[in-house]
């Protein structure tokens, strides 16, 4: 016969199988890391408001203005998907040469394809009056600078992504910093045409979100481009 074991046996039993194993996954003082550690350290800011002093009439005018210090800052955002709407050819299954997607290709999401509705679509593109299958890419004044940089808060994009007919762009222009979550979500959380119409994990939500939301933004105040450079 087998003995029957005493309740106090059961329970320690019991305690043993149900949070012995949880101590192994408690973390140690010795294993916390600087969440700051493992991102780039953030570049210094200028403040433009000093720099910015004639008049602009059109985006273009606003990035002509950029260029004359940021030579080469063209030439970075034209190789980035921001611009192309394009990845690097890669290899698919049934196909025997290499394949370029992305937005500007694919079929995305319930918006199906740019060319369906095309300056609706570029409303959020990092340029200047892509409408057509026309759009030139190599016009280096037609990428948008403040789409990314501004902080003023009332710059806004419209159809083929030009400015809003009543944003002061020299406000804007004054205002330019390092990328926030603000310059990132009017495009990624609104998607579609609204907050969290095509992304269901990205909406106005991560503007200001608590730990329990996101981590990163919520706990340690990473922007977007502390992780996601482009």
């Amino acid at each position: 016969m087998t003995a029957k074991r005493s309740p106090l046996a059961l329970l320690i039993l019991l305690f043993i199988a149900l949070f012995i194993p949880l101590l192994l996954f408690i973390p140690r003082a010795d294993d916390q890391q600087d969440a700051w550690a493992s991102v780039p350290e953030r570049l210094p800011h200028t403040d433009h408001s000093s720099l910015m002093t004639e008049p602009l009439s059109s985006g273009q005018d606003v990035t002509k203005k950029c260029l004359e210090c940021h030579e080469d800052a063209a030439g970075q955002v034209m190789q980035t998907a921001h611009w192309t709407w394009t990845s690097p050819p890669v290899l698919l299954p049934g196909r025997a040469q290499p394949v370029v997607l992305g937005k500007k290709y694919a079929v995305n999401n319930f918006c199906i394809g740019i060319q369906s509705n095309w300056p609706a679509c570029t409303s959020c593109h990092a340029g200047y009056g892509w409408v057509d299958a026309t759009f030139d890419f190599s016009i280096s004044e037609n990428i948008d600078c403040l789409v990314c940089h501004d902080r003023s808060g009332q710059y806004i994009k419209t159809n083929g992504g030009l400015p809003a007919a009543d944003a002061d762009l020299l406000a804007a222009a004054k205002s330019v910093g390092e990328p926030t979550r603000e310059n990132c979500g009017g495009c990624h959380f609104k998607g579609g045409g609204g907050d969290a119409v095509k992304h269901g994990d990205l909406d106005g939500s991560l503007y200001y979100p608590t730990e329990r939301i996101d981590v990163h933004m919520g706990k340690h105040n990473f922007s977007c481009t502390d992780c996601h450079q482009s």
